[in-house]
């Protein structure tokens, strides 16, 4: 896995406690509601009693709201209700513990004060008819308490969550990983094949060329010695040296494989290696023509180009670079490159069939090495060209 998932692994540390927040935000709206709809039928249940006298609006209030509590499994699970229940002239029913309000009138605390027992059902009745007439004011006010059952539940939900997705975005990257990884293993073992097959087939052809050598100079003998059919000797021996030219020619082409598929390696090779190792080998190559080629100057391009090639292609390669440094006439140039505007000003010069080498003259009276490469990587370096031009 190359890179460790850290957004995936911040978002499942700040994000848990966020919806644990929203969540008992609108749990807490939700019970409230719920609950306040459930109060307001269950306050109040037996009207007939009521009307008789025989209780108390008060008493009515306090047992159904107690049997409510009882009963509800959210009280239970760390709920916390708060609960007021008052008349209209701000005379407290709910709960019981709380004292009447002063500013009552007289004759309600008289009544208040008086034991129940103490009053008729009549009275009772009458003082039942007034409270329920003038109607009731509920006040309900439900929080979620942190640390309790439900909160905790929520929190280690959410928690087990985000790192349930955490560990599938880690098992995700391990097996993307593990499939390049194989592919690129594949790959290497393709292109090996390949460079063994390619080798196998230049040598035989090498193999050939030396038999359709040795012919020719068994030939050329035997014509000096013979002056009978001279021209069927001719005629074999041009036969010949044709069968020896599309030899060579087939040669080229397999030496031509033979190193594109080099070069490939290599670039696959050096693909793999770690960014520093391949950095500080180019500043040491930097250095090493710097040192070596005082005449030259050399583009960061050109120092990657040339450590792309194979070890051959870069012999051959420093080969030219030499004598650029030594004398840039020595160097056949094999066409001109034209530039934006038609201007001329990089040269092209070419080593072992695919090797291309791009240099300038600058104005120091120095040349200029743009950028090394081969017949595979030619586009990607004129466009380079152009783009400096």
């Amino acid at each position: 896995m190359k890179q460790f998932p850290f957004k995936i692994l911040f978002i499942g540390i700040f994000l848990p406690p966020i919806c644990y927040l929203l969540t008992l935000h609108m749990l807490e709206g939700y019970f409230q509601n719920r609950g306040a709809s459930k109060l307001n039928q269950t306050i109040i249940q037996d009207f007939e009693a009521l009307y008789e006298g025989r209780y108390t609006v008060k008493e009515e209030l306090n047992r159904n709201i107690g049997e409510y509590l009882s009963r509800s499994l959210m009280f239970r699970l760390g709920v916390r209700m708060h609960i007021l229940v008052k008349t209209r002239d701000d005379h407290i029913l709910y709960p019981a513990l709380f004292k009447q309000d002063h500013k009552v009138s007289n004759e309600e605390n008289e009544f208040s004060e008086l034991p129940t027992k103490s009053l008729n059902f009549v009275e009772v009745a009458a003082e039942n008819y007034r409270i329920l007439n003038k109607g009731l004011i509920l006040s309900f006010d439900l929080r979620i308490r942190h640390n309790s059952w439900l909160s905790n539940s929520i929190l280690v939900l959410y928690v087990f969550l985000f790192l349930t997705i955490l560990r599938l975005f880690i098992r995700k990257g391990i097996r993307e990983a593990e499939r390049q990884e194989k592919e690129q293993e594949e790959l290497i073992q393709r292109l090996s094949n390949q460079l063994i097959r390619a080798e196998n087939r230049l040598k035989d052809t090498e193999g050939k060329e030396d038999n359709y050598l040795e012919r020719i100079d068994h030939l050329k003998k035997e014509k000096k010695d013979m002056s009978k059919d001279i021209d069927g000797f001719v005629d074999e021996m041009e036969g010949l040296e044709a069968g020896l030219r599309e030899q060579r020619e087939l040669k080229e082409e397999r030496e031509f494989e033979f190193f594109q598929l080099r070069e490939e390696m290599d670039r696959l090779k050096v693909k793999f290696k770690k960014p520093k190792q391949k950095k500080k080998k180019a500043e040491t190559t930097h250095k090493r023509f710097k040192v070596l080629y005082k005449n030259l100057n050399f583009t960061d391009r050109a120092v990657e180009g040339f450590l792309s090639l194979t070890d051959e292609f870069k012999l051959k390669g420093e080969e030219v670079i030499h004598k650029l440094n030594e004398d840039d006439t020595q160097v056949p140039v094999k066409r001109k490159v034209f530039g934006k505007g038609g201007k001329i000003n990089i040269l092209e010069a070419d080593f072992s069939y695919s090797g291309r080498v791009y240099f300038q003259k600058d104005s120091q009276h120095k040349t200029k090495i743009v950028t090394i490469g081969t017949k595979n990587t030619q586009e990607k370096d004129l466009a380079y060209i152009e783009s400096i031009v």
